[in-house]
C-alpha cells in the first residue's frame, strides 16, 4: 500500500506557522463547542429517559392497580351472580303470590287469640251445662 504524500507544510507553500496555529485554535474551539453540544444533548437526553422511566413505572403501577380492582371487582360480580341464582324467580314469586292470596294470612288468628276464644267457648259451655242443670232441678222440684 502507498502512503498518500502528507502536504507540503513549509513556508514557501503559503503556510507558516502562525497561520497553521490559529487555524488549529479555531478548530479545537469549534471541537470544544460540539463537545459541549454534545454533553448538553446527552445530559437532555439522560433526563428525558429518565422521566420516561419514571413514567412507565407510574403506569405500570396503575396498570397493576387495575387489575387487581378488576379482580376484586369480578369477585364480587361472580359472588352476586350465585347470589342472584338463589334468589327466587319471577315465577316462584308469581306462584308465591297466588298462595299468599289463596291463603289470605290477614285473616288468620295468633294462638293468643285461639287461647282466649277456646276458654271463651268453654266457659259459655260450663255456663250453658250449669244453667241446664239448674233448669233440670227446678223442673224436679
Amino acid at each position: 500500500m502507498r502512503m498518500a504524500k502528507a502536504p507540503d507544510l513549509s513556508p514557501t507553500s503559503g503556510f507558516d506557522n502562525a497561520k497553521l496555529y490559529v487555524w488549529i485554535k479555531g478548530l479545537e474551539s469549534k471541537v470544544n463547542n460540539l463537545l459541549r453540544e454534545v454533553d448538553v444533548l446527552k445530559n437532555d437526553f439522560i433526563t428525558r429517559a429518565n422521566k420516561l422511566n419514571r413514567d412507565f413505572k407510574t403506569l405500570n403501577d396503575d396498570l397493576v392497580e387495575l387489575g387487581h380492582q378488576q379482580q376484586k371487582m369480578d369477585q364480587k360480580m361472580v359472588l352476586i351472580i350465585k347470589e342472584l341464582k338463589q334468589t327466587a324467580g319471577a315465577e316462584e314469586v308469581m306462584t308465591l303470590k297466588k298462595y299468599v292470596e289463596f291463603w289470605n294470612p290477614l285473616t288468620f288468628v295468633t294462638q293468643r287469640d285461639l287461647e282466649r276464644a277456646v276458654e271463651s267457648k268453654l266457659e259459655l259451655s260450663k255456663m250453658s251445662a250449669t244453667q241446664a242443670a239448674e233448669k233440670s232441678a227446678v223442673k224436679k222440684i
